[in-house]
């Protein structure tokens, strides 16, 4: 991943989603060939009785809360020539790695496999750091996208144009992203137990692209009937504010960012919940929290060197995939709020600065 390809697109959400599917299909094609979750685990069950039951709930409870996505969804499998069940069920990965769990008894995937996001807020910086980590299989085909949803008569008021980072044939929004209302966000996997039918985490984060203030942020993260969890770490330009919200199925937690805050793949703020925590997230977290203690992070270079960090050579901040553990930092972000500027660093360049997008 020695650079990332940045697409411009403006239209209804069918045609944005069919634009990206055509731009990037070569990339959606090859990760969905390669994607073994997909085809070894989650289509046989989807197969199942009981499996066909969970997707047509699924369907049927995320288009009535958020059609314009679903649409999104569908012009995306039409553009990239994918099956539009495959593509629902990839964005459901998090709800169906439960399922499989719960329900056909097979081994839960790496626990805390997932990213690390550090925040900033003192009377000097305003930054969000956040490592994408995921397999190395998405490592070539990420892409960004700036996206201006053009009037239509389904859309919900008047949408922002937004910028986010995306996986091949996934809703932007579940990685990192921000729009121009000034409202910018990255995404920590969580993995609580048990989950349910519900709305699904990824449709969700797509929604904080559509956010116009950081309260507005805040109870689209928290709308209720949602099916699993996420972690956000949501900021406002406007408002010069940083929040951390853990959601969960029936709760949530918000925690006002001041000075700093560091977090993985664990629920921090719900501890009492039940979860799954692998040993990587526990880890990272004590080793950033070991590096805060020792020196308070309040610039960008700060956040970025604990992002970099390697000290734990079993378990550190910053990852490279090995033959054991094919979890890689796929790319490190950092939000500036008082600069506007969202700068990524593909993987393995974070002495290199490139600005993707003014917020």
């Amino acid at each position: 991943m020695t650079a990332i390809p940045c697409f411009e697109v403006e239209g209804r959400h069918y045609e944005v989603g069919v634009a990206i599917g055509r731009r990037f299909g070569a990339e959606i094609g090859a990760a969905f060939a390669a994607y073994t979750f997909l085809h070894d685990r989650v289509l046989p069950y989807h197969h199942t009785p009981e499996g066909q039951a969970h997707y047509a709930q699924l369907l049927q409870i995320n288009r009535e809360r958020y059609p314009e996505y679903i649409h999104e969804l569908e012009g995306m499998a039409y553009g990239a020539e994918i099956p539009f069940e495959h593509l629902f069920l990839a964005n459901l990965r998090g709800e169906y790695a439960a399922y499989l769990e719960q329900d056909a008894a097979a081994p839960a995937p790496d626990a805390g496999a997932g990213c690390s996001d550090c925040a900033v807020l003192t009377p000097q910086a305003a930054l969000i750091g956040h490592n994408e980590d995921g397999g190395a299989l998405w490592q070539e085909g990420m892409y960004v996208v700036h996206v201006r949803i053009a009037g239509d008569p389904r859309d919900r008021g008047n949408l922002p144009g937004f910028t986010a980072l995306s996986y091949p044939g996934f809703l932007c929004g579940n990685a990192l992203g921000c729009n121009r209302a000034g409202i910018c966000f990255s995404v920590d996997s969580l993995e609580p137990q048990p989950v349910g039918i519900g709305l699904a985490r990824h449709l969700i984060a797509r929604s904080l692209l559509d956010a116009t203030s950081q309260d507005d942020a805040l109870r689209r993260v928290t709308v209720s009937g949602r099916a699993s969890g996420f972690g956000y770490t949501i900021g406002s330009i406007h408002e010069r504010r940083i929040v951390y919200v853990e959601a969960a199925p029936g709760r949530a937690a918000v925690r006002e960012v001041h000075g700093s805050y560091f977090h993985t793949n664990h629920y921090r703020e719900l501890a009492d919940i039940r979860q799954n925590v692998g040993a990587s997230s526990r880890a990272r977290l004590e080793r950033a929290l070991e590096i805060i203690a020792a020196t308070p992070p309040n610039s960008a270079s700060d956040v970025l060197a604990i992002l970099g960090d390697r000290a734990n050579q079993q378990y550190p901040i910053y990852r490279t995939a090995t033959g054991e553990n094919p979890t890689t930092t796929l790319c490190t972000a950092l939000f500036d709020l008082d600069a506007c500027k969202l700068c990524l660093y593909p993987h393995g360049e974070l002495a290199k600065a490139g600005t993707i997008s003014n917020i």
